[in-house]
């Protein structure tokens, strides 16, 4: 079983306010589980939302340097 993360969890790994991550479930934008009245997320669901949700630039010839990419998956690992 994934490990279960809080919504303050989900918010420093994300680096987002709480409040964010509330209007984001309340919203239905980000994937969770409710447990009773518990909030929680999967890590592994987190990591393929934040896949989901990465822009890749349309033409990647006019810029000089490549933006370097999160990789949450060796930072944060399951």
């Amino acid at each position: 079983m994934d490990k279960l993360l809080t919504a303050r969890q989900v918010s420093e790994l994300l680096e987002v306010k709480v409040n964010t991550v509330y209007d984001w479930v309340h919203r239905g934008l980000i994937p969770h589980v409710k447990l009773n009245r518990l909030l929680r997320f999967k890590k592994a669901d987190l990591f393929r939302w934040v896949e989901a949700h990465t822009l890749h630039p349309k033409d990647s010839s006019r810029r000089k340097k490549p933006a370097p990419l999160l990789n949450l998956q060796k930072e944060f690992p399951l």
